[in-house]
Formats: C-alpha cells, sequence, structure tokens
C-alpha cells in the first residue's frame, strides 16, 4: 500500500487517499538458439534457464510482500509441447500460464519445472520454430493487449518483452505495424519494458528497437494531458486507477546497454521494486517578503523502505472442527429494521453519498460517555491546517479575498493562506547538529515534482520550473553544508509537524553498497513536536531537569576502541529480511511445493540474518584477545556505574491501581437452554457457566471454557435422551 491512514476517524473517500498497487506483469519470451544454448557463467545453464529460476525466485518473494501481483509467462517462436498451451493464433505462440494474481498453482508449476530440468532440459520443453512472416509479432502483441484488457483487477499492468534477437523486422509495413501496437499499448496505459540479452560475443544492436519506440507516444510527454482530457470525455469506469507509463527517453540505458547472463537474475528482481508515492505538496521557501519574493517548488514523496506485514484480517478460518473452513462476512446498514441504500454516483465522493443517505458519524467525548455527530463540513474545518502567511494582523485583512484586477507590470497581491498540504521552510542548520536519535519514524525520499502539481488529485497546481528551485536548494545544502527545518502538512487532513530536510549526498554520508547509486535529493525526517514531547515519561523529564549528564571518558574510549574492529562497512535493508515471516513461508513453500526439508535448515542460524552476524562477531571476539580484554574492562565500568547510580537513586515504589472485580450477571437456566438450542454458549463468560454447573453434580468441571461448554452441551444432551 502506497499510503493508508492509522486513524480511523479519516474518510476513505478523501482525495488524498491512495489506493493499493495492483500489479500485473507478464513476461514475454522470445524463444531463439542464443536463448538455449549454455553458458558458462551461468554454471552450463542456458539464459532460459537463468530467466525461469529468477521468476521463480520472484513469485515466491512477492507472495511474501505483495500478494495482489499477478504474473504470466508467454512465449512466442516456440513449438508446442504438453507443457504449454497454445494461444491458437499464431501457431508458434505458446503460455506457461495465465496473467492471474499468484497462486499455489501457477507457483508450483513452475517450481516442479525448474527442478526437473535436469531429467527434461529445457531444450526438449521449448523448441525453437521462427515465425512464417514477420507479421506474427504484430499478432502476437495485439494478443498481449488482449490478456492486459481482460485483466481489470490490476491497476497497473507491465510486459517485459525479453529478446536475443536485434532484428524484429526487414520491411517497412512490419515496422509501421508495430509502431502503431506498441501506441495502443501506450493508449491503454500499459507499459513495455524490453530486456535485450547479448548472445555470446554479439553485441546487440539497438537501431531497429529505438526506431520502434521513438516513433511512438512512449517518447512524447505532451500527449499525456491531451489522453487524460480525452479519456474524461469518455468516462472511463477505471480512469481513476490506472497508473500511466511515462516511457523511455532516446538516451535511455535501455538502448545503450544490453544484458549478459550474470545480469538477468539483478534485473529481474529489481521488477519488485515499485516506486510508492506518498504524497505530493508544494515547499515554501519565501512569503512574498522584500528579499526572497513569492518563491518555491512542488515536491513528491517516495517510500524508502517497508517492513514486512501479514495482513491479518484478511483472511478469517473456522478451526472447531478437523477441517479448516475459510470464514466469509458481510455488514450492512440498517434503520429501524429497514436496510439503508446508498446511491451510487460517480460524481460525488463516498462521504456525500452516505451523508445525503442519513448516515452520520460519530465521535465518542468525555471518556465515550457522549457522542457527537460531525457532517462534512464540520469535520473538513476541524482536520484542516490553513497556513497564515502573514506575520501580523493589518487592516487590509479584508481586502484579500477581494478578486482586484491588476496590470501585468504591477506585482500581484501576495498569497495569505496555503491550504494544505504544504511545507515550509523555516530555517537551516549545519550538518553537524543534527542527531538521528531524533528521528521519530522512517523518513521519505523527496524530490521534485516535474509536472509542478498538475498531475497530482491532492493539488490543483503548484509553482512552475519546480526542478530547478528544487535543484538549486539542494547544490545551495551541499555547498554550504546544512540542512533544512520545515514545518507543515505531508496530506489535506493531517495534523502539523516539525521535518528535517536533510540532502542525500554529502561528506558525512553513509558508504553505499557497492554498485548502487543513491538519488541525489532530500531525506524528510520527522523531528520530535508536540505528541512527541509530551510523550516522553515523567521521570525522564525529572531526571533532565534536576540531573545533568556526564560522560565518563574511560567507558568512551573504550567503546571507541572496540567498535571499528566490528563496524558494518554497509547495510542493506534488503539484507535484513523477517526471520519470523520468511520462516512461516519457508515452511509452507517446502510443503505445498513438495520439496524436502532436512531438520539443518531449521535451526535459528539458518534463517536469522541477525543471528548469523551475531555469530560471526562473536566468533571474531573470541579469536581476539585484545577485544576480550577490552570488554571486560568495559565490563566493569558497566558494573560500577549502576552501583553508583543505584544508591543515588532514590527508591520510587508506585504501588498499580488495583482494578475492580467486574460482577457477574446471573443467568437463568431457560436462557442457557435456548443458547444451547441455538449453539451460541460461547456468549456467556466462564463465571456464568460455572454457576450453571454447580446446580448439577453431572456436569463435569472444567478450566477452560470451551471444554466448560462442551461437557455443558453434554449433559443437555443427554437430559434431552432421557
Amino acid at each position: 500500500m502506497s499510503w493508508n491512514t492509522q486513524d480511523p476517524s479519516q474518510d476513505p473517500s478523501n482525495t488524498f487517499q491512495q489506493y493499493e498497487i495492483r500489479e500485473g506483469i507478464a513476461f514475454l519470451i522470445e524463444i531463439t538458439p542464443e536463448l538455449l544454448a549454455p553458458l558458462s557463467e551461468l554454471n552450463s545453464n542456458s539464459q532460459l534457464y537463468e530467466i525461469l529460476s529468477s521468476i521463480n525466485d520472484l513469485m515466491q518473494e512477492l507472495i511474501m510482500t505483495s500478494r495482489g501481483t499477478g504474473i504470466g509467462i508467454y512465449f512466442y517462436n516456440c513449438d508446442a509441447s504438453a507443457t504449454l498451451r497454445s494461444m491458437k493464433s499464431p501457431r508458434n505462440f505458446q503460455r506457461f500460464f495465465h496473467l492471474n494474481v499468484l497462486n499455489l498453482l501457477n507457483m508450483k508449476k513452475l517450481s516442479d519445472l525448474i527442478q526437473d530440468v535436469k531429467v527434461r532440459p529445457l531444450h526438449e520443453i521449448f523448441k525453437y520454430k521462427p515465425s512464417e512472416s514477420e507479421t506474427q509479432l504484430t499478432t502476437v502483441l495485439s494478443k498481449m493487449i488482449d490478456e492486459f484488457t481482460n485483466k481489470k483487477e490490476f491497476n497497473k499492468r507491465r510486459m517485459f518483452w525479453i529478446t536475443t534477437n536485434d532484428r524484429p523486422y526487414t520491411e517497412e509495413s512490419t515496422k509501421e505495424a508495430i509502431w502503431r501496437i506498441i501506441d495502443d499499448f501506450y493508449y491503454y496505459g500499459f507499459f513495455i519494458e524490453p530486456f535485450f540479452l547479448s548472445a555470446g560475443d554479439k553485441k546487440f544492436d539497438f537501431e531497429l528497437f529505438k526506431d520502434i519506440f521513438m516513433n511512438t507516444n512512449y517518447l512524447k510527454r505532451s500527449q499525456e494531458r491531451a489522453l487524460q482530457e480525452e479519456e474524461q470525455e469518455r468516462d472511463l469506469d477505471v480512469q481513476q486507477d490506472i497508473v500511466r507509463p511515462w516511457g523511455f527517453s532516446k538516451d535511455s540505458p535501455i538502448f545503450k546497454y544490453s544484458i549478459v547472463g550474470k545480469q538477468i537474475r539483478l534485473r529481474i528482481f529489481r521488477i519488485k521494486e515499485v516506486r510508492r508515492m506518498q504524497f505530493t505538496c508544494d515547499l515554501i521557501l519565501s512569503d512574498d517578503g522584500t528579499v526572497g519574493g513569492g518563491l518555491g517548488c512542488t515536491i513528491k514523496a517516495y517510500t524508502l523502505y517497508s517492513h514486512e506485514q501479514i495482513k491479518k484480517n484478511d483472511l478469517l478460518l473456522y478451526t472447531r472442527d478437523e477441517t479448516l473452513k475459510k470464514v466469509f462476512h458481510e455488514s450492512t446498514l440498517k434503520q429501524n429494521g429497514e436496510r439503508i441504500d446508498v446511491k451510487d454516483d460517480k460524481e460525488k465522493s463516498v462521504a456525500q453519498l452516505r451523508e445525503e443517505a442519513g448516515i452520520r458519524k460519530g465521535y465518542e467525548i468525555g471518556g465515550g460517555e457522549d457522542i457527537v455527530f460531525l457532517n462534512r463540513e464540520q469535520l473538513e474545518f476541524l482536520t484542516n491546517y490553513t497556513f497564515d502567511h502573514r506575520l501580523e494582523e493589518t487592516d487590509s485583512f479584508d481586502k484579500t479575498f477581494i478578486d482586484v484586477t491588476v496590470d501585468e507590470s504591477e506585482q500581484g497581491k501576495p498569497v495569505v493562506f496555503s491550504r494544505a498540504p504544504y511545507l515550509k521552510l523555516i530555517g537551516f542548520r549545519d550538518l553537524l547538529h543534527f542527531n538521528p536519535v531524533y528521528s521519530c519514524g522512517a523518513p521519505t525520499f523527496i524530490t521534485a515534482d516535474t509536472n509542478n502539481g498538475m498531475s497530482s488529485s491532492s493539488l490543483k497546481g503548484g509553482f512552475t520550473n519546480s526542478l530547478d528551485t528544487f535543484a538549486s536548494l539542494y547544490r545551495s545544502c551541499i555547498k554550504l553544508k546544512q540542512y533544512g527545518v520545515v514545518f507543515g502538512c505531508t496530506r489535506a487532513s493531517s495534523r502539523p509537524f516539525l521535518y528535517a530536510l536533510y540532502p542525500t549526498v554529502t561528506t558525512n554520508s553513509s558508504k553505499l553498497i557497492a554498485g548502487t547509486e543513491f538519488p541525489q535529493g532530500f531525506l524528510l525526517i520527522k523531528l520530535p513536536w508536540l505528541e512527541d514531547v509530551r510523550a516522553l515519561p515523567a521521570d525522564y523529564i525529572k531526571m533532565s531537569k534536576s540531573e545533568t549528564i556526564q560522560t565518563d571518558e574511560e567507558l568512551v574510549g573504550g567503546f571507541k576502541e572496540l567498535l571499528p574492529k566490528f563496524e558494518l562497512q554497509a547495510y542493506d535493508p534488503r539484507d535484513f529480511p523477517n526471520p519470523s515471516m520468511n520462516y512461516f513461508y519457508k515452511v509452507a513453500k517446502h510443503e505445498i511445493l513438495q520439496i524436502d526439508f532436512h531438520p539443518d535448515e531449521k535451526l535459528l542460524l539458518k534463517n536469522d540474518v541477525t543471528m548469523k552476524r551475531l555469530a560471526e562477531i562473536k566468533r571474531l571476539i573470541n579469536n581476539d584477545d585484545s577485544s576480550i580484554e577490552l570488554l571486560k574492562k568495559i565490563n566493569l565500568k558497566l558494573n560500577e556505574i549502576q552501583r553508583t547510580s543505584e544508591k543515588k537513586r532514590p527508591a520510587v515504589i508506585d504501588d498499580p491501581p488495583k482494578k475492580k472485580p467486574k460482577a457477574s450477571v446471573e443467568v437463568s437456566d431457560n436462557e442457557i437452554l435456548t443458547a444451547w438450542k441455538n449453539d451460541t454458549l460461547v456468549q456467556f463468560s466462564r463465571d456464568q457457566l460455572r454457576s450453571f454447573g454447580k446446580k448439577f453434580p453431572d456436569v463435569k468441571a472444567a478450566s477452560k471454557k470451551a471444554d466448560l461448554i462442551e461437557n455443558i452441551k453434554e449433559f443437555l444432551d443427554s437430559r434431552q435422551k432421557q
């Protein structure tokens, strides 16, 4: 999910609400003799084997992090076989499986193919069968458009065109036909990314493919706006969910460097790296003052990383019997026993439609004793944070709301208010003064919005020349070795916070991982603000006010000597996956795909990367006598400091408030009998069931509620038979 609010009071119909990226990925692979030939750099495996095994591993990772992703594998210039399914036209167009959401059937089919490659090599399954005519390629591409259009559950659809053939056509008519087909891909909002593979020592010639893409809308961004306006006139049903491609440039690296065998896996694994935009807003640098004027830029924020999580509410299971049953549930809105029907109107939001139907949202106040009802206008007023640019009240306040026409030579009226979302620059601080400890959340990557806010639903337009302004701000921060401090709301209904705008590439930056480039821009880091300061424990505040923090120079010197010996050269979050989730899916994968799961693979060190690193550090310490002596000195010093602090600190014991036991409401025998007939005994508490059981000696006692319910059922069943 690109962004999802944690506040249940937020209206999901707000314009700033982002949607889950449901991506459909299709692999279109051209079978060629070069693709089937074994390569020494791939351990005598073919490039096709490397492609399929990489897709297999990719699916096993996506099932954990992006279960809504769809995968499909298609081949052309391939002869028919029992493993493949024909696409009917043309005859050499086959599929391994259709584009569908990740499922166990397709995963097992691909896994079995990879495991059985020694028994049945791939060249026996995927046999090269050249096309009878060049026009068959256009038929294949048209069929892929049909595959995408039939899968409307995906709001982002991409096709990866993998080939070693740099001569897809020879005739001009074929070239024009391919132009039109690729232009149709763009028109429907589908994205094509070609994978050009090198065939041995022969270099890939990109010229023919350049001609294909450079003569289509893939290189004409100006037509994107016209396309959107045309779709609005046609009122497409899925317009709001389509993610539009921006295409390549003529200088794109795709048309400069081909992929060699050992790079195939890396390129395929980059498919899962989806850019998740969090928000778009204006960065206000100056409020039309005497020096800076009305200066600012429109920015975009992207998620840097996210932790793997299991959505527990997606699947409900009934586990009472031996077999698991999936539970389906639905909810309806009723008033006086009658169902409330909400009209379907695309021109109005969900909140407006519910309000017209008489549905109102209530908010608890006073500990839940009272409930206040707010309509949409009142809710927007309470959740809106408008930024006032005025430094002081002026007599001309009311005049700012009058539309005054001025000549072009005169200066326009200054902007008095900025409605959320916005970020306002407060000032700058030296990079050395930034304390990473004060980070109150995961940072986001900030870059300029090249469309100046025109393509965002949360803005009606932003600053012009945003890229130039943003680049100038970035270069100034790098040159002066400073970071910006900004304040504002990043979304339309979010509360304002304090942020640090830290440049990504500085002299104090951490070492980058080999082969990676960190993009130039800013990190938006949330700093402590009102709620964060209030959340500090009272004891910490008292201690920080009464006692001055003293550092032990001997202890600091010991750590400075110890830590550089075991310093991590570079940190890549992808190298430290969630061990619990990985082990869960590892067990499930071996069980479902029927792969042997050896006892050695169940060890903690085999599944937790962090524990592996700790074991390595422990081994290094045990082999270094100087580190052992240094650790002994540090431990002695820490014990000494702890004993001293315990003597100074007064012993304060706070007795926790005793909870009052809840009074158990007595239930009658008739209520128990009615619940037994309806199989709803679970609604009673354990004490209520025990009080009923004490009335009848034949009811067996039990410590667990579930066992007690079963005993009561057996007793009542036996009484009914009598």
